[in-house]
């Protein structure tokens, strides 16, 4: 109940447990729980049964907690790739790649992601040293700014939906979509 903020009365009142069923259970003057009372709760914590009856619950919060920032999410290496670098190997395995590679670490979904090192300044928003984490060949999602090479202007910027950055010419390559910048 800590965990969630919630006072014994908010708690009941969430769950639909009564208030005096509640303080028997937490004050441990019941032997036998009512398999409903124990999927009200359950259903409140977003776990198991057999959770509630047989482990404990803050403990196994608490390693989640300290597993990740997020506390849900474990941290992923992936590459960071210069500039330079990084065209040719659009299409390399990222597991290649972060052997090959200085890693950084990541907290989100990371299927195909890695981070580009700007050594050229991008649309006046990116400039050498910054990092961008990129979600490689994947189209944006929530506005995210979208990643382009054009050989004659290098790395571009598009947002998705915003057609007044520029108008793609058939040779853009897609680079992928921006999903963290760390700015230097």
């Amino acid at each position: 109940m800590k965990s969630r903020g919630e006072t014994k009365v908010s708690f009941a009142n969430r769950t639909g447990v009564t208030r005096a069923t509640l303080y028997k259970i937490l004050d441990g003057k019941v032997n036998n729980v009512h398999r409903s009372t124990i999927t009200r709760i359950a259903d409140f914590f977003g776990v198991t049964c057999d959770v509630i009856e047989n482990h404990d619950l803050e403990h196994i919060e608490l390693i989640e907690k300290t597993l990740s920032p997020d506390g849900n999410k474990n941290p992923a290496a992936i590459p960071i790739i210069p500039e330079s670098d990084f065209l040719s190997k659009i299409e390399s395995r990222i597991g290649n790649l972060v052997t090959q590679y200085p890693v950084t670490w990541f907290f989100g979904d990371v299927s195909n992601v890695a981070a580009l090192q700007v050594e050229n300044k991008i649309d006046n928003l990116f400039f050498p040293g910054d990092i961008l984490i990129i979600k490689r060949k994947s189209l944006s999602v929530n506005k995210q700014l979208e990643l382009f090479h054009s050989e004659g202007k290098g790395l571009f910027l598009k947002k998705d939906g915003d057609k007044s950055i520029r108008t793609l010419c058939t040779d853009d390559l897609f680079i992928g979509s921006i999903i963290e910048e760390r700015i230097q």
